[in-house]
């Protein structure tokens, strides 16, 4: 055995001893930590910024609202997002801080600032919007979340978009669940070459081994596990918040069989929404999140407009 594997495996017997002492909870925690995780997300964001080609798809771009109905429609998406976040359990949310400068001062669209600030609650997760024909949303490590235009709007050539802010939310919660339980940390170790994992524990390398992963890394890294503990995660979310969370079987029940019960028939054709075999059948989900709700009884609203215009109405006259 050469010199570097020795070195190798005694640092890895090292990561044992150290993973016990401290009482963490995966492997992944100690190989990659939670400091590393914002850097990544934050690098990832740099690289979506520059339109990246190994990010971003060709005519991809952020969407940066300039009309008044563009921003009151990014206005509103952001504070779904901080609903989100303003019920994320203490517990969770504390796992996921920093000490270090690593957040922005302002995520307001509105800011070009570039300065950082220690990472809290009210700055750690950042929403962003894609302009992008794809039908999907995902999260990286650090809290970013993206959304891509496609997803939000239904009409008539695009049938599968949100179609109500419960859906929104119900996604919302989902890719906000994927953060708070580190899942693509999970993804990076499991999946990332050997040599990338090195990287990264040697505290370099990071934004070299986000490019070679790319976007679709995060849209399709997620397991079938994931997946379900993310369902879950969007509906304590949804639930705690008073909005109803059927908006998720709705967005996953496109084009299947649904039951006069609110079940779905899993005999039925897959959705076109089952896009990849990593992800569970549409209809798993939606009659697991049917046995969620009726559980508690939940009986919320799929749309609250108490001060304004609905959801759709605010995509329609964006006109994204």
């Amino acid at each position: 055995m050469s010199n570097k594997w020795k070195i190798f495996w005694v640092a890895s017997l090292g990561f044992v001893i150290f993973f016990q002492a401290c009482g963490m909870h995966s492997w992944e925690e100690v190989l990659v930590s939670t400091t590393d995780e914002k850097k990544m997300g934050r690098e990832f964001d740099s690289l979506v910024r520059d339109k990246h080609k190994d990010v971003m798809s060709a005519g991809e771009e952020l969407f940066n609202p300039s009309t008044d109905a563009e921003k009151e429609l990014y206005n509103f998406y952001l504070a779904k997002g901080k609903e989100i976040v303003n019920v994320i359990d203490k517990k969770d949310m504390e796992a996921l801080l920093t000490n270090e400068k690593l957040c922005r001062s302002n995520t307001n669209w509105t800011s070009n600032r570039t300065e950082r600030s220690a990472c809290t609650k009210d700055n750690f997760f950042e929403f962003k919007i894609i302009k992008s024909k794809q039908l999907n949303a995902f999260a990286v490590p650090g809290g970013y979340v993206y959304f891509y235009t496609e997803i939000l709007k239904e009409n008539n050539t695009n049938k599968n978009g949100f179609r109500s802010e419960s859906e929104l939310m119900s996604v919302l919660g989902h890719e906000v669940g994927h953060v708070v339980l580190h899942h693509s940390r999970e993804s990076i170790v499991k999946q990332a070459a050997a040599a990338g994992v090195i990287n990264i524990l040697l505290g370099d390398g990071i934004g070299a081994v986000l490019a070679s992963l790319g976007a679709n890394f995060w849209l399709l890294s997620n397991s079938q596990d994931n997946e379900a503990e993310a369902d879950v995660k969007g509906f304590e979310y949804t639930n705690k918040i008073g909005i109803s969370s059927e908006g998720l079987s709705d967005f996953f029940a496109r084009g299947l069989k649904i039951n006069p019960d609110g079940s779905c028939d899993e005999k039925a054709n897959s959705s076109i929404l089952d896009a990849f075999s990593t992800h569970p059948p549409s209809c798993s989900r939606v009659n697991n999140n049917k046995k969620r709700m009726d559980a508690v009884n939940q009986n919320f609203p799929k749309d609250r407009q108490p001060d304004g215009k609905k959801f759709t109405e605010l995509v329609k006259a964006a006109g994204i």
